[in-house]
């Protein structure tokens, strides 16, 4: 019969770990880490609590302190999981399975945050380097946004979209249940729609019909936003390269294995285009050699002129670099073993 199966392929070392991985190991099927970040990506959404607040006060007359955010918030992480508030009669999800579901609140006011219970608060001054916490708060001002995240088993069994769908219906409850609201009133038509929509930021965008999938699904997401989501500078506020880096594996792991590689082409995932960009030091050579170019003839970090030139200069000095290393290191070339493998990475 016809032979299956293949030679045996090279071991893969994890960039800048001293982990060596079969190549198996790197496809996002036998890959819980690869499955992991990307639930946490598509079970996540932000909620301004802004509105909401409004509504209550003006709508409402209910008066808005510490103390009953705080008992929102208790209620909130007992509904989010999937749990009964209000209602009676209604069965609920087994514990055990939604126990990753969690809600927290964070804001630029200080005061604010003060008054907030610890497990229900992102202390943004200690989760960020100082500048970065400091820009951060300066931005979100006296705004509360809360950081839902839905049990991984829902977004896993429906899709991203439902992510949105399922915070609004707990925060709706949540707040009938906590500031003793009739549930039949107007008012909850409001807080819905902020809930749902008007106070929502998703991680990613609904695509154009021709490639639908709903919100908070990989083709969507803007990647200033998944440089943000992945926090690179906030690990390593003092390496860029690394901070990078960062973004770039678990970019390429996203977008060319999960979201082109099966979504878009059908196929088990181009796990091999991504692997080339976080493994075997590669990429890495390459960036730390373009980071002492640019600290020799351009002045150093950040003090580069901002012109297409100097970015035409950096490029083209990486980019002959790498091609290079290609023709002094056939090992390279062997870990690298398409041309557009390596082609991807050059650019990259």
């Amino acid at each position: 019969g016809i032979p299956l199966g293949q030679r045996q392929l090279m071991t893969y070392e994890v960039s800048g770990t001293n982990v060596f991985v079969e190549g198996d190991d790197l496809h996002f099927v036998n890959n819980a880490a690869m499955q992991q970040m990307w639930d946490d990506i598509r079970r996540t959404i932000i909620v301004g609590l802004d509105l909401a607040h409004q509504t209550l006060q003006k709508r409402l007359g209910k008066e808005v302190t510490p103390e009953t955010i705080n008992e929102y918030l208790h209620v909130l992480n007992h509904a989010m999981p999937g749990a009964a508030v209000v209602q009676e009669h209604m069965v609920e999800t087994h514990p055990s399975l939604v126990d990753d579901c969690y809600v927290k609140v964070f804001t630029g006011d200080d005061e604010m945050a003060d008054d907030i219970e610890p497990q229900f608060l992102l202390n943004l001054d200690k989760l960020f380097p100082a500048k970065s916490a400091a820009a951060l708060k300066a931005s979100v001002g006296k705004s509360m946004y809360q950081a839902v995240h839905i049990p991984t088993t829902v977004s896993r069994t429906c899709d991203g979209g439902t992510t949105s769908r399922w915070s609004a219906m707990q925060i709706g409850m949540s707040f009938i249940g906590a500031y003793k609201m009739c549930a039949g009133e107007a008012a909850v038509a409001d807080l819905a729609f902020a809930a749902k929509h008007a106070g929502v930021i998703q991680m990613a965008d609904i695509l154009p019909a021709r490639r639908a999938r709903g919100p908070n699904e990989p083709g969507g997401i803007k990647f200033g936003h998944f440089a943000d989501m992945v926090q690179g500078d906030r690990k390593y506020p003092n390496d860029p390269v690394k901070a990078s880096l960062e973004v770039v594996g678990a970019g390429t792991m996203l977008f060319d294995q999960i979201w082109l590689g099966s979504y878009m082409s059908g196929g088990v995932g181009f796990t091999q285009y991504a692997t080339a960009a976080y493994t075997d030091n590669i990429l890495d050579d390459y960036c730390y050699y373009g980071l002492d170019y640019i600290k020799a003839k351009h002045g150093g970090l950040g003090k580069a002129k901002k012109t297409q030139e100097v970015i035409n200069d950096i490029a083209t000095e990486v980019t002959l670099y790498g091609m290079e290393q290609y023709e002094q290191f056939p090992t390279t070339l062997e870990s690298h073993f398409g041309g557009s493998q390596r082609a991807s990475v050059l650019a990259a």
